[in-house]
């Protein structure tokens, strides 16, 4: 008996976190990172948009605007992410927190969530940030098969890489060994069937 009380106990405890396997915290950063824990790595994007959803609204408490622009690109990823696609019925069923989201729209809000970053990111003059929203953005459009708009952003990204090489030449930017972020993109692009002429 004693033991089936602990059993309860424990269950009890760990339904209190945000997720089993992530500790609680308040701090916003950790929350972004956990959520991409859960929805890249571990498939559970149940409990990874809450956790979004909550750094994103400390964020703007705090009005830390490069903190908001990191929500805004994270729920953006979070929405044509497969984890989304995997748990389809359920969202079709019940929606997201952003209650203007749809299964069938998230590409579009996808979009919308990262445009909201862009217009931080300018502001703030965020350079190198800029390169990985706008690749983000092309790889939306891809998964929603808009190869044309894909390609746009996928440019937009290279020419923010080589603005923020200007400014910084001494930034050092890993790319899985390929001598620079045109090539590296050309690579991705390759990999995935995709052809965008002349990508620059």
């Amino acid at each position: 008996m004693k033991k089936y009380i602990s059993l309860i106990l424990l269950t009890f405890i760990l339904s209190g976190c945000a997720a089993v396997g992530v500790a609680t915290t308040n701090d916003p950063k950790q929350k972004i990172t956990d959520a991409y824990w859960l929805f890249d790595e571990k498939r559970r994007p149940l409990r990874a948009e809450p956790l979004i959803k909550e750094a994103i609204k400390i964020y703007q408490n705090n009005n830390d605007t490069s903190g908001l622009a990191e929500g805004y690109i994270a729920y953006g990823i979070f929405l044509r992410s497969y984890a989304v696609e995997r748990y389809s019925k359920r969202y079709q069923e019940k929606g997201f927190i952003d209650t203007s989201v749809t299964y069938e729209n998230r590409h579009v809000k996808s979009i919308e969530y990262f445009e909201k970053a862009v217009k931080i990111l300018k502001n703030n003059k965020e350079l190198d940030k800029l390169t990985n929203v706008y690749l983000h953005m092309g790889f939306t459009y891809m998964s929603a098969n808009l190869l044309s708009d894909g390609c746009k952003k996928f440019k937009e990204s290279i020419i923010f890489n080589e603005k923020f090489e200007k400014q910084n030449p001494n930034a050092k930017i890993q790319l899985d060994g390929y001598s620079s972020y045109k090539k590296y993109i050309k690579s991705l692009l390759k990999n995935g069937g995709v052809v965008c002429n002349p990508l620059i």
